[in-house]
C-alpha cells in the first residue's frame, strides 16, 4: 500500500487530527439538516440551508488561493480550523441555553461556508508540505481516503449524537472536534516552499490572473481541470439528486436514500483504498485509468435510464461514487505533482471551484431537465452529451497528454 507519507511524523499527526474534524464536518452537515427540518418543517428550507453552506465555495475560494500563496499557509489554516470550532461553540450555546432562529440558523450555514471555502486551498496548500515532496502521490491518496471514510462514517454519528443526546449538545460535540487540527498544526513545522512566496505588493487581482494564468497555459493542467468539470458534472448530477432515485423512481421512501446515500460512500471509500495501492503516478503521468474515467462517468450516467430495479440502482451509485472518486483522486495528484508551490494555493483554488461548481451544476441541470422531461431521458441526455465532450477533449490534447508539458 501507498503509505509512504505516513513515515513523516508531521503528516501522520495531521490525518488523525483531521479525521476527528472530518467527522464532525460531516456530522454536522447531518445536524444542521435536523435543525431546518425541526424548526421549519419545510424541505424548501432545509435546501435553502444546505445551498448557502455550499455557495461560497463555487466564488469564494479561488480568492482565498490568493492568499494561501500570500501568507504563512500553517497560521492560516490554524485560524480556519479555529474560527470553524468557535463558531460552532457559540451556536452550540445559542441552541442550548437560547432560542435559535431559521434566519439564525441560515446565516450560521453561510458564514461556515466562507469559512469552508477559505480551508479549501490552505489545506492543499499546506499538506503536500507536510511530507517528502517524492511522497505527493501518497499524500494525495491518503487524505482522499480519511476523506470519504470520514463522508461515510461522519453522517452516521450525526444521527446517532443527535438521536442519543439530541441536536444542541451533538452540535456542541462537533465543535470540539476542530480542536484537533489546531492543537496539531500548531505544532507542526512544515518543509519551505521549493519557491518563495509572493510578496504582498504585487497585487491581489494581478496574482489572481497570474495564477490562472499558470494553469490554463499548461495542457496537462488545462486537461486535468475540463477533464475534472465534466467528471463532476455528470457524477454530482445522480450522486446530488439521490432522493429523485431513492423516492421519485424507486418509492423506496427514507429508508432506500439511506441505502443510495451509503452505497456511494462505500464506493468512493472502496476508490479510495484502490488508488492508494496502486503503483504511483510520476510527475506528468496521465495513466489510461485516469483517461477512460471522463468518459466511463457520463456513460454510467446515462446507463441509469435503464435500469428497472431497485437494486441494481444501488449497485450503480456505488460504482458512480467509485468512480468519481476514483477520478477526483488521480487528476488531483496529476495537479499537485505539476504546480510550483508559489502557485499552490491559487491553482488548488481554481481546481476547487471547478470541481464543486460542477457538481452544483450538475444537480441543477438534472433537476431542471428532470423537471422538463422526465428522470430517463435527463439521465440519458446528459450522460450522451458530456460522454462525447470527453471524446472530443481526448482527441485535441491526445499528443500532448503523452508528453512531458512544456514549460
Amino acid at each position: 500500500m501507498n503509505l509512504s507519507a505516513l513515515k513523516s511524523p508531521p503528516f501522520r499527526s495531521y490525518v488523525v487530527s483531521l479525521h476527528l474534524a472530518l467527522n464532525g464536518f460531516w456530522a454536522q452537515r447531518v445536524i444542521i439538516g435536523w435543525l431546518a427540518w425541526e424548526m421549519t418543517g419545510s424541505a424548501g428550507f432545509v435546501g435553502l440551508v444546505a445551498f448557502l453552506n455550499f455557495f461560497p465555495t463555487l466564488f469564494v475560494s479561488p480568492l482565498f488561493g490568493v492568499f494561501a500563496d500570500r501568507i504563512d499557509v500553517r497560521k492560516g489554516s490554524i485560524l480556519s480550523y479555529a474560527l470553524a470550532g468557535i463558531l460552532s461553540a457559540l451556536f452550540a450555546g445559542l441552541c442550548i441555553f437560547g432560542s435559535p432562529t431559521p434566519v439564525l440558523l441560515a446565516l450560521f450555514s453561510f458564514v461556515t461556508g466562507v469559512i469552508t471555502s477559505a480551508n479549501h486551498p490552505m489545506r492543499m496548500s499546506l499538506t503536500p508540505r507536510l511530507a517528502p515532496a517524492g511522497d505527493l502521490p501518497s499524500v494525495v491518496a491518503i487524505t482522499s481516503l480519511n476523506f470519504n471514510m470520514s463522508r461515510l462514517t461522519g453522517p452516521a454519528i450525526g444521527g446517532i449524537l443527535i438521536q442519543t443526546i439530541g441536536a444542541p449538545l451533538a452540535f456542541a460535540v462537533t465543535a470540539v472536534t476542530y480542536a484537533a487540527p489546531v492543537t496539531a498544526i500548531y505544532f507542526m513545522r512544515p518543509r519551505e516552499r521549493a519557491t518563495p512566496a509572493q510578496a504582498a505588493a504585487t497585487g491581489y487581482l494581478n496574482q489572481l490572473a497570474e495564477g490562472w494564468r499558470y494553469a490554463l497555459a499548461r495542457q496537462h493542467l488545462r486537461a486535468a481541470v475540463i477533464f475534472a468539470g465534466i467528471g463532476a458534472l455528470a457524477g454530482r448530477s445522480v450522486l446530488e439528486t439521490l432522493p429523485i432515485l431513492a423516492n421519485g423512481v424507486f418509492g423506496q421512501g427514507p429508508s432506500g436514500l439511506g441505502y443510495m446515500t451509503a452505497a456511494a460512500g462505500a464506493g468512493a471509500a472502496a476508490a479510495s483504498v484502490f488508488k492508494a495501492v496502486s503503483r504511483p503516478q510520476t510527475p506528468g503521468e496521465f495513466q489510461p485509468q485516469i483517461l477512460a474515467m471522463p468518459v466511463i462517468i457520463p456513460l454510467l450516467v446515462a446507463a441509469f435510464a435503464m435500469i428497472g430495479d431497485f437494486a441494481t440502482a444501488v449497485a450503480a451509485v456505488a460504482l458512480v461514487g467509485a468512480t468519481v472518486t476514483l477520478m477526483s483522486i488521480s487528476l488531483q495528484s496529476t495537479v499537485q505533482m505539476e504546480i510550483e508551490d508559489q502557485y499552490r494555493g491559487r491553482v488548488m483554488g481554481l481546481w476547487t471551484t471547478i470541481s464543486i461548481g460542477s457538481g452544483a451544476a450538475g444537480a441543477v441541470l438534472m433537476g431542471f431537465l428532470v423537471d422538463l422531461v422526465g428522470v430517463a431521458p435527463a439521465q440519458l441526455m446528459i450522460g450522451l452529451v458530456l460522454a462525447a465532450a470527453s471524446i472530443l477533449v481526448l482527441l485535441l490534447f491526445r499528443r500532448g497528454l503523452s508528453q512531458p508539458d512544456a514549460r
